[in-house]
Parts: structure tokens; sequence; C-alpha cells
């Protein structure tokens, strides 16, 4: 199947090309920089420290390697590869003084041997499961040591998989470690695989630091509605209209997965008669009882003023998204249903009386008018979610051994 694999990218590569000025067309490449897709370079590789190569490929998962990147930045040259435009320039803006970023280049093999020979990385660290064969493959081909953190294969992906189970196997074979973000990731991963899996907990979760606030009970209540995808707005924005009649002090917070979308949420909120402001728009805001986030690197921000989050990505197939960012900031959790890749970790947080999980989005407004309405029992719900935030989820000592480990086997 590989080989079939490799063909069908040869054949590709015009349609890739033609895909690349589409993309340009609609902002979603750089064209300044488009020829580091086919794995060149226009900068001077260091020579004085060797290369650790990471690769992210959205905003989420760049956020999620953080903690490599404090820890390695000042010994070795990180070389940052992202696929997504957004994600990139996230990592220049957040993040220049400490890595090299390069995009990513597409998985055709001339154009992966490019990329390898020029960079020549001494290790290699994959986040997630953007997973491209003819790149692994290359890695592993280089004698290049790689590691695949946060590995993860949704229900969806595993009914795929499972039917080319020996496939995925050759793809996972060609890393040195592999360590799955979540005990159902695990069991999923090992059913289809003889590859040597481990579970070292998920690297999102490796912030320490207490972000709970302590608010007047008496304040203006705040609700944030974050990270939501397409569609979700219309799940639940009727479902808290009432709330909003009801609770005239009531302060609404939403943050589209992709800010680019606010407008289109504007609109909605208009056709249900809600009044709304954008974030940027400083100057009218101070009146304003809803507002739409619209740019990226805010997250943080909006979390410390909320009081209650309702945690988007989990009222359409999306999987959810990480309640331990609300958490840490001393937020009471609202989530939907659909938050398999966090199964785990919401099962534990609702054990804790640290969240509430909706089955239907019209639930939202029963759990929304019971904490407004309870300001003990909304501090209590805010103050488990603090407390269970600050337990360990990843063994940040067991990665940090294996990557040195790596290093010095190339030294």
């Amino acid at each position: 199947m590989y080989s079939a694999y490799r063909f069908i990218t040869y054949l590709f590569i015009p349609i890739i090309i033609i895909n690349i000025f589409i993309r340009i067309l609609k902002n979603k490449e750089d064209k300044k920089r488009i020829k580091e897709r086919f794995g060149k370079s226009s900068l001077i590789k260091p020579i004085d420290k060797e290369i650790i190569w990471i690769h992210t490929a959205s905003v989420g998962e760049f956020k999620s390697c953080d903690y490599l990147i404090k820890k390695y930045h000042k010994a070795y040259c990180l070389l940052v590869t992202t696929t997504t435009k957004t994600a990139a320039d996230y990592a220049e803006k957040y993040y220049s003084d400490k890595i090299i970023h390069q995009y990513a280049p597409f998985d055709v093999i001339i154009w992966i041997n490019n990329f390898l020979n020029f960079w020549k990385p001494k290790l290699v660290i994959w986040i997630e499961s953007d997973l491209w064969p003819n790149t692994l493959l290359n890695i592993k081909k280089n004698n290049i040591k790689s590691i695949l953190l946060n590995a993860r294969i949704s229900p969806k992906s595993f009914k795929i998989w499972k039917k080319f189970s020996s496939y995925y196997n050759k793809i996972l074979n060609s890393f040195s470690y592999i360590f799955a973000q979540s005990a159902d990731d695990l069991k999923r991963i090992q059913s289809i695989t003889n590859t040597k899996i481990e579970y070292i907990g998920n690297l999102k979760l490796t912030f320490k630091e207490k972000k709970y606030k302590t608010k007047n009970i008496n304040s203006k209540i705040t609700v944030m509605i974050g990270s939501t995808h397409k569609k979700e707005e219309e799940l639940i924005i009727p479902n808290i209209i009432n709330i909003i009649d009801k609770f005239k002090d009531i302060q609404i917070y939403i943050a589209p997965r992709h800010p680019e979308r606010s407008f289109e949420i504007f609109k909605l909120l208009k056709k249900n008669k809600i009044n709304a402001n954008f974030d940027s728009d400083k100057m009218h805001n101070k009146n304003t009882s809803f507002i739409i986030i619209d740019s990226f690197g805010k997250m943080e921000e909006y979390f410390l003023k909320s009081d209650i989050v309702i945690l988007g990505g989990s009222f359409t197939k999306n999987g959810g998204h990480n309640p331990i960012e609300p958490a840490r900031a001393g937020c009471a959790l609202i989530t939907g249903p659909y938050i398999y890749n966090w199964n785990n970790l919401y099962d534990d947080m609702i054990n804790a009386n640290a969240c509430y999980k909706v089955k239907k989005p019209n639930e939202i407004e029963m759990h929304l008018k019971k904490l407004i309405t309870n300001k003990k029992l909304l501090e209590k719900i805010k103050q488990n979610a603090s407390i269970f935030s600050e337990k360990d989820f990843f063994d940040e000592n067991k990665l940090v051994q294996v990557i040195n480990r790596n290093l010095k086997h190339h030294a």
C-alpha cells in the first residue's frame, strides 16, 4: 500500500502546485515563503548548535510544545514546522526569539529529501496525529531518532485504520518512541499495532502555574463561550437567549476557534436580536453585554475574566477541547457530549464536581441558571476546577530522559 501512496504523491505534484496557488489567493499560504513547501529555505543554517526538529500541524499543537521550547531552546537550535499559516503567524509572533520556524514541506519524497539534507536534524519530535508516510519513513531511512508525542486516534479514525492496520503499523514503526495522549488512545492504538506504545500524559497539560482568581460574588457574572466550531453557535446561542433576557447584568464573551468567522457569528447574533460588538472595537465595548473575540492569543485573558465557560468543539463531532486551560483560570465548565479526544480527563473532572456535561444543547440554560442564581455553588465549582487543574497530568521527567538519552546518542 505504501508503494501505491508513494507513486500517487508523484502523480499529484501538478495538482499540489495548483492547489498552492489557489491557497495563496485565499490568503491561506504565505507567497513569500512558498519554497519552504518544497523543502527549501531562505535561511542560513546555524552551525553552532545541533538541531531538534519539532513538527506541529496547527496552533493547538504548537501551543502544546511550549514546554519543549522553554526546556531546550538555549542548548539546541529548535526548528519548528507547522502546516497552517495561522500557526506560522502565532509562532513568529510569540516565539521568534527562541525558534526557527519553517513551513512543513509537502509529503513528496524529493521535497522531503531537500528538507532533511539541508537541516540534518539530530532528533525529530512529532506532535499528535499529522502522520505523513513519506516524511516519517525517510526520517527512519536517514537513521534519525524520532519521538511521537500526544499520539491519538479518534473513534472514527480507529474504524478506518482498523481496515489498514498493517499500513498504520508500518508508519508507527518509523518512530523510535511513541507516547499516547490518553488511556483511551493508548488502548485503541495498541489494538491495531505491534509497535510499543506508552502513556505519560498529555503534553498540552504541562502548565504548572496557578491561575485561579478570587472574584467578588456580588459582581457581574461573566460567561465565555470558547473555541466554538462552525455550526456550534447555532446550537448554543438559542439556548442562552432566555438567560440574556432574564439576567440583564450578565456579560458574555464568545471566542470562535477560527476568529475569521467572527462576522458570521455577529450576523447570527443579530438574527437572534442580540446586540454584540467585537473585542477589537475597544471604543464601544464598555456598554456591550456580548463581545465577540475576533483575534488569536486572547483565550487566557478572557478565561481569567470569566466565571463560567461553555467549551466548544464538543457540541458537534470535533472531540472537544482542553478543559484544563479554563479550569486553571478558576472557571466553572460546561461541555457538550462529543469529547472523545479528552474523555478520560472529563470523566475525572465530572467525578470531582468540577464540570458539567450536557447531552443536548437545550440543557445549557438549566446549568447556567443554576450557577447564576446560586453564587455559592458557582464559587464551589470554580474552586473545584482550579484544584483539579493543579494535578500532575504529564510525566515531564520521563520525556526529558528519553530526549536527553537520544541527543547524547548522537553526540
